[in-house]
């Protein structure tokens, strides 16, 4: 969300935080904390020498990665923003635990569940909150979507299709290196996996079949089509292609008595469109290609009702409240990104991974 759009908080308190890592992502981040009036910025650490300059700009201490012992030392800070390469979010994120800091950490958590559990143990063993940006639960056209699946609108849900196109490639720098965390399955599969289990939350994933693309021959993968069964049948799809150039819909959902799409990240483009009567004594039959159907021809205006998508009014801020309200009131456990939900989203990564790896559908329960 654009800062000109953010309604600055008026607290009585402000959580000092640090960021560890501040460049794009970071940088970002710097922009929204200093705005919002919920932080107070007293310490960036990175290694580049161009964001010292950032940083002395804005008057706020700069450390160098030697430094790390003094940057925890800062007077009065109790937090820590984790914005490096995403192989090193680990180390960080156990040290300033370790410090008693609270942690919000930039997504991709980790690399693997074993990476996690350390760091949730870290969190665990100190009392400290340990909290990750996983900032699209509160993009617009996913809470419109799941607002529709939860009122019964277009009845059971039994298909869900998520996607995201782009023809701009893979993103530079160390998200093309396997090493640290790259390709896209880390970078937006993350994303999209996170919001499709927030739909399912209390139904197991019973298989998974991940086909990954490696079209501009990096590393690292460029795009995937990942499958997804839940216990209670409904299938799911998450398309990532960085090499299209034609846009799809973003979303489309499947419900027993209608259908709802979303163009794209507006969720004010789209539509549902619910069934009024089942029989169409009205159904006209199609030239369609060689051959004629009935089957696939358009429903007569009198059996459907086509509606407008809900409206989300969301200010996109609520991860930023309610991690400073955990750390001021020194209530961990009130987190709204638990532990059980990251760790669930690392499996699926995991067993995406595998699946395209061995080329296979994984059975899974969990």
């Amino acid at each position: 969300m654009c800062l000109n759009l953010l309604k600055r908080e008026i607290v009585k308190e402000k959580v000092k935080i640090g960021i560890i890592g501040c460049g794009g992502m970071g940088g970002y981040h710097l922009n929204r904390m200093s705005f919002c009036g919920l932080f107070d910025v007293i310490g960036i650490l990175d290694k580049d020498p161009a964001v010292k300059k950032k940083a002395d700009f804005r008057r706020i201490p700069f450390f160098a990665p030697e430094d790390l012992e003094k940057f925890f030392a800062l007077p009065g800070l109790q937090a820590v923003l984790i914005a490096t390469p995403n192989d090193v979010h680990k180390e960080y994120a156990v040290a300033a635990a370790n410090h008693g800091l609270a942690v919000l950490c930039e997504k991709p958590v980790t690399m693997s569940c074993a990476d996690l559990q350390e760091m949730l143990d870290a969190a665990e063993k100190n009392g400290t909150l340990f909290s990750v940006h996983q900032n699209r639960r509160w993009d617009h056209d996913f809470l419109c979507m799941k607002k529709i699946a939860e009122s019964g609108m277009i009845g059971h849900v039994y298909k869900i299709e998520s996607k995201v196109v782009g023809s701009n490639g893979i993103p530079g720098a160390w998200r093309k290196v396997k090493s640290q965390g790259g390709g896209m399955i880390y970078d937006w599969g993350v994303h999209l996996m996170d919001q499709i289990l927030l739909f399912k939350q209390d139904t197991p994933v019973t298989s998974v079949k991940c086909v990954t693309s490696y079209v501009y021959q990096e590393e690292v993968d460029d795009g995937f089509e990942l499958e997804i069964t839940f216990g209670d049948g409904t299938f799911v799809t998450i398309t990532i292609d960085t090499n299209s150039f034609v846009k799809v819909p973003r979303w489309m959902i499947y419900g027993m008595d209608g259908t709802a799409v979303i163009d794209t990240f507006n969720s004010k483009k789209g539509k549902v469109i619910a069934v009024k009567s089942r029989y169409d004594a009205k159904l006209k039959g199609v030239q369609a290609g060689n051959g004629f159907t009935k089957t696939m021809a358009d429903r007569s205006k009198g059996t459907i009702k086509v509606s407008r998508l809900p409206k989300i009014t969301d200010d996109g801020l609520d991860l930023y409240r309610n991690f400073c309200k955990c750390v001021l009131e020194k209530t961990p456990e009130k987190s709204i990104i638990t532990g059980k939900q990251l760790m669930r989203v690392m499996k699926l990564i995991e067993l995406s991974f595998e699946s395209a790896e061995k080329n296979e559908v994984i059975k899974t329960n969990f």
